[in-house]
């Protein structure tokens, strides 16, 4: 087994996303230099900040929090590239879980009966092979034990949130997603909906919305890794 690991470290090395630096066995998804310089955003009160302010304009959203700043001029960016583009799952496991550690300290999960998963839709989840939101979900569940419920569906196939602007994302992300019939033992819960990249908030906007047209009684509560400032 020794000697089969050691090929495959020699055939596909083990690099670090951010630095490009070779890991040593005892690192997981980063080096160790890059794991302790992750640009941490830091959410004291997750009832009322940044995030939520902005959210309130467009959705009836109750608490927010999230894990990284991200900066499309940082070397961590490749964080987000290797996941969503490169089929490094496992990287957004693992970042799920150690976004879902520093959110138990400021009580994010207190109260929440689900994570729910942003979705693809059908056609590029089918490039792709997965929902990496779904990943960063599976991995914060780990953690928490909450499930991971896939209660939104994409309806239509428009570009990328991360081509477009201001405005623009905000009518790119309109009408776009849907609530399945929300199963009897859902109705009424609190949900925290799970996206990578929050920038202007119209993703989650327009997820928050869907579930609530599909039950008004449901509590929404927001969770991006990162916060585009």
């Amino acid at each position: 087994m020794r000697l089969i690991a050691d090929l495959k470290d020699l055939l596909l090395p083990r690099l670090c996303p951010v630095c490009g630096k070779l890991l040593m066995e005892s690192e997981d998804v980063l080096c160790a230099f890059c794991a302790i310089g992750l640009p941490r955003y830091s959410v004291s009160n997750c009832e009322d900040n940044t995030l939520l302010r902005m959210l309130w304009n467009r959705s009836d959203i109750r608490r927010a929090t999230t894990f990284l700043s991200y900066n499309h001029n940082s070397p961590y960016h490749n964080l987000i590239i290797d996941f969503k583009f490169h089929g490094k799952r496992e990287l957004a496991v693992k970042l799920g879980r150690w976004a879902a550690l520093e959110a138990t300290r400021h009580g994010f999960f207190e109260g929440i009966d689900a994570l729910v998963p942003v979705p693809l839709h059908w056609w590029r989840r089918l490039g792709r092979g997965y929902n990496q939101a779904e990943m960063l979900a599976q991995g914060m569940a780990e953690v928490t034990g909450l499930p991971v419920v896939n209660l939104l569906k994409r309806t239509k196939y428009r570009k990328p949130q991360s081509t477009l602007k201001g405005e623009a994302r905000l009518k790119n992300a309109e009408g776009i997603y849907e609530a399945i019939t929300i199963p009897a033992e859902w109705q009424g819960k609190t949900f925290a909906i799970v996206d990578d990249v929050m920038t202007t908030g119209a993703t989650l906007a327009a997820c928050a919305r869907a579930l609530q047209c599909a039950d008004k009684d449901a509590t929404i509560c927001a969770f991006p890794l990162c916060y585009a400032e």
